[in-house]
């Protein structure tokens, strides 16, 4: 298998999505598959729920159909040392959503799982968040969404409590900063609505590391105007890589890398 082709489609319209992967969803043709996350062993919160099933849309242009390194790692690292209390959570691009769903067993207050605006995508994300969580963990508490990056992302705010004065204090970004073309519509998104102190979490592996400077080009963006974050890189994880047919060192794509975003 191979990694993602160099093409984005979170600012293309619908009707151009078929002409670049060559075929669209339909129900026929719609096949699924499952994968269960085993949480760590010191949990913190929830310590009843110990794995999580997700369900995954086979072969999705979007790429939606992998449980990505960058969502187990980021989800492993957030069970055991973040604290979610009370805290509004936004995930873009969240395909399974296991860093979201492990910030609901974590105690957050509104957790807001996003994706493109495909319908397939979206009535998989409710699938999620109605059957890989009990209910008492997701009612009123966690919603999903479909949202383009960059596209009215003040809409998100009205699943929060006080849509008028309150904005995200942790937003996910797991393994999408492959999109090259699209970092600055992501940051856009990102900077509307991350709260003054919040804090942005990107985990991402050098999927193909001949690409590794465009991957890293979205840090540089984001540190300059209008966004102004201050990028940190605070971690690393070894993993096997995910796509054996890619060509360049296997450490660099077996490697999780982990950085936060925050506001200057």
């Amino acid at each position: 298998m191979s990694s993602p082709p160099n093409k984005s489609v979170e600012i293309l319209e619908d009707s151009v999505i078929q002409n670049i992967f060559g075929e669209s969803s339909s129900e026929e043709e719609l096949e699924f598959s499952y994968h269960t996350y085993n949480r760590i062993e010191n949990t913190r919160e929830n310590k009843g729920v110990k794995e999580i099933g997700v369900r995954l849309s086979q072969r999705h242009s979007l790429w939606a159909h992998l449980p990505w390194n960058a969502g187990i790692a980021l989800s492993d690292y957030f069970d055991e040392h973040v604290d979610f209390k009370n805290k509004n959570v936004l995930e873009l691009g969240s395909g399974a959503g296991l860093p979201s769903f492990i910030a609901a067993l974590n105690g957050a207050k509104k957790v807001v799982l996003t994706d493109y605006p495909d319908t397939n995508l979206i009535e998989n994300l409710h699938y999620n968040i109605s059957n890989s969580l009990p209910e008492s963990v997701t009612k009123d508490r966690v919603y999903g969404k479909a949202h383009l990056w960059g596209k009215e992302p003040e809409s998100l705010f009205q699943l929060l409590e006080n849509p008028s004065t309150e904005k995200y204090d942790i937003i996910i970004l797991s393994d999408l900063i492959f999109n090259h073309t699209v970092h600055d519509k992501m940051l856009e998104t990102c900077s509307k609505c991350l709260s003054d102190d919040g804090i942005i979490y990107v985990t991402f592996s050098h999927h193909r590391p001949n690409r590794m400077a465009k991957d890293l080009a979205f840090f540089e963006t984001a540190a300059q105007e209008p966004y102004d974050f201050t990028p940190e890189k605070f971690k690393e994880r070894r993993m096997c890589a995910m796509f054996e047919n890619d060509l360049g060192p296997e450490e660099l794509r077996s490697t999780v890398n982990f950085y936060t975003l925050k506001r200057k």
